[in-house]
């Protein structure tokens, strides 16, 4: 659950950032097209520009062609046309575009009562001033900037999308794997404790009963809060308590179990199932029915951080523990991803001890 509310805090931060940057790459469109027909087109500078009729005009058309540019190119030629592979009509049309933005500014210019009034004069007849020329620096380089400005807009679009689609399947396959690992630590540990009962029945131990009273206690940890990301460290140390006394129905007086826990326990969240592993090791490989042996396990939460200890003597005779067995290399893996960077996993294996020391650093 906390997960699926962290990724979805996610998505709406790329999507918002997807927001602002498209609302300052509309910003930057519009400033360079409200602005620089300012700097690039004729007009008198010594009076108001708009006193001028061919920059007015020409102001007119630059506004109704550059922003249908803009978003022509961005929403239509660019994801429909050239994303189809169809590179020779997207470049006829914007070419199309370009000329036609051209032409008309050519003839607005020239047909407007300031030149032509102007053509008519001694001055432009000994300069030999033939009228705006065709090909203008201005409105040629403006028209280039909006393409620009769409075209990048578009491919910096389609990046975050990508990037929010890239993390959307990172989060599903962790989400895939998570399951995967927890599901394959529930019957681990079934398997594990219906031998244990298995053992209770075929001796005919009137202990029998309530250790599947103890089971079913368990398993609907496993069924029910086992579902969700988190739970109660409190929980968690419940679950940990019905284990342990489940186990030491099968045990002798020669077996001494120890389970301390101490610290801020009812207001610490963590991830279930991640400690019962360890003691499951613990109790298959630590304890003996005629010979003295021990099980020491410790939790701590202190501030932000949680300590966990599991120490257990290696009984003579029992096959040697592998820090790789199922629950712990399934468990390893539940820890890198639910706490990358913030966890540190010891593992000290001997002739005679196992000993595993895990601290997790619970800041979000």
């Amino acid at each position: 659950m906390l997960l699926r509310r962290s990724y979805k805090g996610l998505v709406m931060a790329l999507k918002n950032r997807n927001i602002k940057v498209e609302i300052i790459i509309n910003a930057i469109t519009w400033a360079v097209i409200l602005l620089l027909p300012f700097v690039f087109f004729f007009y008198n500078r010594n009076q108001p520009a708009f006193q001028s009729e061919r920059f007015s005009k020409s102001y007119l058309a630059t506004i109704f062609f550059l922003p249908g540019l803009f978003y022509l190119n961005k929403e239509y030629l660019i994801p429909k046309i050239l994303a189809s592979k169809k590179t020779i009509s997207y470049l006829l049309i914007v070419l199309g575009y370009f000329f036609l933005y051209l032409t008309v500014l050519y003839y607005l210019n020239f047909y407007s009562d300031e030149v032509q009034n102007y053509l008519q004069t001694e001055e432009a007849k000994k300069n030999n001033w033939r009228g705006p020329r065709y090909f203008s620096t201005g409105p040629m380089t403006m028209f280039l900037l909006v393409f620009i400005i769409s075209a990048g807009s578009k491919v910096i679009k389609q990046w975050f999308t990508a990037e929010e689609i890239k993390e959307e399947i990172s989060k599903q396959q962790l989400q895939t794997e998570l399951s995967l690992l927890k599901s394959q630590v529930n019957p681990h540990f079934l398997f594990n404790t219906l031998n244990s009962i298995y053992s209770l029945s075929v001796s005919n131990s009137d202990k029998a009963p309530d250790a599947v009273l103890k089971l079913s206690k368990i398993m609907r940890y496993t069924l029910e809060e086992s579902l969700n990301d988190r739970v109660m460290l409190s929980q968690e140390i419940d679950f940990i308590n019905s284990y342990i006394d489940l186990q030491k129905v099968r045990l002798t007086e020669k077996a001494k179990i120890l389970f301390n826990t101490s610290g801020n326990i009812e207001t610490v969240m963590i991830a279930p199932l991640i400690f019962i592993p360890f003691i499951e090791n613990a109790f298959k490989y630590g304890i003996s029915t005629h010979l003295s042996s021990k099980i020491e396990v410790a939790l701590v939460a202190k501030g932000k951080e949680l300590f966990f200890n599991c120490a257990n003597d290696i009984v003579p005779g029992a096959t040697r523990l592998s820090s790789t067995g199922t629950g712990i290399s399934n468990t390893k893996r539940r820890l890198e991803l639910l706490y990358p960077q913030k966890h540190t996993l010891t593992i000290e294996n001997n002739a005679t001890r196992f000993v595993v020391s895990l601290n997790i650093n619970l800041e979000a």
